[in-house]
């Protein structure tokens, strides 16, 4: 099969790590051609046919939308998948088709105009399914290669440089940007025991720092910045935490559930199918955060007892060859709807 992958983005947060690692899994069976901005290229494997698509493009570009056609038709795809609303726009709006096209939608969106005259559309979670009016519509989450679980003594070195012996640590990871919510966060977090790690960097951290230090918060949440270790941070903590207030469905939540931490979350896409009902609150909101937080924190020796079976389904269901597999099916399935109604 013959597929291309259309990207119009920049950055490396959850949609475009999607599309590389499905890219990367497709390709050892299929023939598989990317069209996104060039700083993608080192990304994929060397088998895939790179196609560069500057992400700057403005989406009406009369000259972008005739190059995308071309570059499109010379590649002469059996399926053709627009990633995101700007590609399924951008797609659509040059006139390239193949027999199979599909698009797939990552966040929650007001505007679904780009993803109608599809074949079909993909959604990462149901919130996102639901928000379309399509008569093929596929939820498929995403999913990672399972991570290589650190040792005891990594865990237990990793622990005792960000927590006290004796306090339970948390962890939250993400941009720190006002979607992912830290600023709730640290409301919810004004009297809890242990310490918050902060993960992550963005262009909120001075107001957050000011925040925390008007809170009074002192050494109780620690501003890690970005770490390449997150997996064993993850390992190492008794609780994550996230408190987005928007998301698609994030992969820091994919990445909890395999390494086996439990999770309090925002009732983000993803959240209310793979945690505990009492685990998830809604969005924006400090108290009922800080009421759930408490809640795990007081009972964390048997937290993770509890939350194994979310794990084991977690580590069934949100897998790269799971998610690249029934991507595969749906192309198969939509192309054997257009046989029938021919």
């Amino acid at each position: 099969m013959r597929i291309a992958l259309i990207m119009v983005s920049k950055g490396y947060g959850g949609l475009e790590r999607h599309l590389v690692d499905l890219a990367n899994t497709l390709c050892a069976q299929h023939t598989v051609a990317v069209f996104a901005d060039v700083s993608f290229a080192d990304r994929l494997a060397s088998t895939i046919q790179f196609i560069p698509l500057p992400a700057g493009t403005w989406r009406y570009n009369p000259w972008a939308l005739w190059r995308l056609k071309r570059q499109l038709d010379a590649f002469r795809p059996d399926v053709l998948h627009a990633q995101a609303n700007k590609a399924a726009r951008m797609v659509r709006l040059c006139g390239a088709r193949a027999p199979v096209n599909v698009a797939t939608i990552h966040n929650l969106k007001n505007d679904i105009s780009p993803f109608h005259g599809y074949d079909g559309v993909i959604a990462v979670s149901q919130a996102a399914a639901d928000r379309l009016r399509h008569p093929n519509i596929a939820v498929i989450p995403n999913g990672i290669a399972p991570p290589i679980p650190p040792s005891l003594s990594e865990i237990a070195a990793c622990r005792a440089q960000w927590c006290p012996a004796d306090e339970p640590m948390t962890l939250s990871v993400g941009r720190l940007v006002a979607a992912k919510g830290f600023d709730i966060l640290l409301e919810a977090w004004r009297d809890l025991p242990g310490r918050l790690v902060i993960v992550g960097s963005g262009p909120d951290e001075t107001a957050l720092k000011a925040q925390h230090a008007a809170l009074g918060l002192g050494d109780r949440v620690v501003f890690a910045g970005y770490r390449p270790d997150v997996p064993l941070l993850m390992a190492a903590a008794d609780l994550l935490v996230i408190a987005s207030r928007r998301e698609g469905f994030p992969y820091v939540l994919i990445e909890a559930l395999h390494t086996g931490v439990p999770i309090v979350a925002t009732a983000i896409p993803g959240a209310a199918d793979y945690l505990p009902a009492d685990k998830v609150v809604p969005c924006g909101a400090p108290d009922p955060l800080h009421t759930a937080l408490a809640q795990a924190l007081d009972h964390r020796d048997i937290l993770r007892e509890a939350y194994q079976p979310w794990f084991a389904r977690a580590r069934a269901e949100l897998t790269l060859d799971h998610m690249a597999q029934r991507t595969l099916d749906f192309y198969r399935q939509l192309s054997a709807l257009k046989a029938e109604s021919r």
